[in-house]
């Protein structure tokens, strides 16, 4: 059995070559190939097991870039740094061994498992560890599909319906190597792969949002250090570079700044914006930044809101609901609170928004999330369904030039395909994206390029089944396979 194991982790090292930059989607569809293999003839624990270690290798190439932020960002060693890194992984470990559980739980014949009913319980897992613990929906094996043949069905079932598909295709192929000799046995599974294949192929032509109208973007990729950002240098350089922006502005453009472009409150800098919110709205430039929002009783207990703020022509503020443990809160703090000051991480306590609103102008609605937010279908589901641009912040400085952005822009690609809208993405130090409504890169900035980009952007308006609908389609198949397999079991029984 150990070497068993072995084979899964290095078939989990592999999976991630599916996701942005490798994009070896067909690489993913073989990884787990072989994963539902080692999972034959195995009890409840040996599954457990072999899902586990196959998870070991899947997150360790695939997340193991967390460990710069801690290391570099959060004033840890080598030694502190790597153990909470390999901590980290074994934590989303069992989220993946927990397919191996449900997966014998649920088995019933070889190809019935391979087709049906593991790519449901991939499924679940990825559904819990987007929700359990405040949610991690990261690598999402449904998202390598995206900018594919194969992504037609992502404005219907989202990214995570997207994983049913890839884990169909990787049971399919499975079963399809097992009975190549035998015609018959063969059906099935190459009616299914023609099935995805063909439905993709009609679905990706579907233009599900009709376009409005065109307008300038302009996305802004300061590049300052954190320690550059967080200094009166880098606000004064901040403002000088935001004042340019508007002279150099045209009319009716719109201008994109970073996560806590702006590291004074609104209350701190009121005439500074009162001002150029004036000259803004005098040119007609809609402008959007981020900054950091504090109240009199915030204040007083040392606590911020991460706000994205409309000005200029656009109006209206979204504080950000989504926080992240560790970084902008503290989950269970009173309990935990001194350890974590004892092991000399410095985290940012940050209040939560109450509610998901759009900044508005004129002619254009927008639906703002920031950093980490844009990884929530649900979240982002809140405001796009009614906006015509998706605009996301973000300041991924803490990743250095690791996979950690590069997989961060993947995922806001998924959001433009889910809803056939385009995302605008301005970062601090990469990576910047305007991005099409088929989730199509039309242009960029690499990691600590100080710079801007421009491009025209059609705005668009209606809604996606999956904007409708989110997951539904994918629970009622979930909820039809269980079904099945829980009449067939009674039969056996």
């Amino acid at each position: 059995m150990k070497i068993k194991y072995s084979y899964a982790a290095l078939a989990g090292l592999v999976l991630p070559l599916g996701f942005s930059p490798g994009e070896l989607w067909g690489v993913s569809v073989l990884s787990l190939c072989t994963l539902i293999y080692l999972l034959e003839n195995l009890n409840s624990r040996q599954s457990f097991y072999t899902c586990f270690f196959y998870g070991l290798g899947y997150w360790l190439s695939g997340i193991s870039w967390v460990y710069v932020s801690i290391h570099y960002h959060g004033n840890l060693n080598v030694i502190s740094s790597s153990l909470i890194t390999i901590l980290f992984i074994c934590c989303l470990s069992l989220y993946t061994g927990m397919v191996g559980l449900l997966y014998k739980k649920l088995s019933i014949s070889h190809s019935f498992n391979a087709i049906l009913i593991f790519p449901i319980c991939w499924f679940l897992v990825e559904i819990i560890r987007g929700y359990l613990f405040t949610g991690f929906p990261w690598l999402l094996v449904g998202t390598t599909l995206s900018n594919s043949f194969l992504d037609g069905w992502i404005s219907v079932i989202g990214s995570q319906g997207n994983s049913l598909i890839l884990t169909t295709l990787s049971g399919c192929i499975l079963v399809a190597f097992r009975q190549r000799k035998n015609t018959t046995a063969l059906l099935p599974s190459a009616l299914i792969i023609s099935f995805i294949v063909l439905s993709s192929l009609v679905l990706k032509s579907i233009n599900w949002t009709s376009p409005l109208e065109e307008i300038k973007v302009t996305v802004y990729q300061p590049n300052l250090t954190l320690k550059d950002k967080w200094s009166y240098e880098g606000v004064a350089k901040t403002k000088t570079l935001m004042e340019a922006s508007i002279n150099e502005a045209e009319k009716s453009e719109l201008v994109v700044f970073p996560e806590t472009a702006l590291i004074q409150t609104q209350e701190e800098l009121k005439n500074w914006i009162s001002d150029f919110d004036k000259k803004a709205k005098d040119k007609g430039v809609l402008f959007i930044t981020g900054i950091i929002a504090r109240n009199e009783e915030e204040k007083a207990d040392n606590k911020m809101r991460n706000r994205i703020l409309g000005l200029g022509a656009a109006e209206g503020y979204y504080d950000k609901n989504k926080l992240v443990p560790f970084g902008e809160f503290v989950p269970l703090e009173s309990y935990i609170g001194n350890l974590l000051d004892f092991m000399g991480l410095n985290l940012t306590n940050t209040v939560s928004g109450n509610e998901y609103s759009l900044i508005k102008s004129k002619d254009l609605l927008l639906a703002p999330s920031i950093c980490y937010e844009i990884a929530f279908s649900g979240i982002i589901n809140e405001t796009a369904k009614n906006a015509n641009i998706l605009v996301t912040i973000s300041n991924d400085t803490w990743f250095g030039d690791s996979l950690g952005p590069i997989q961060h822009l993947e995922i806001a690609q998924d959001r433009a395909l889910e809803h056939q809208k385009p995302v605008i993405r301005s970062t601090n130090s990469g990576i910047s994206a305007i991005i099409d409504n088929k989730g199509i890169i039309k242009t960029k900035l690499g990691h600590f390029e100080g710079d801007r980009i421009s491009s025209i952007v059609t705005s668009y308006q209606g809604r996606t089944p999956f904007t409708y609908i989110g997951n539904f389609l994918s629970f009622f198949y979930v909820l039809i396979i269980l079904g099945v397999c829980i009449i067939k079991r009674t039969k056996v029984l």
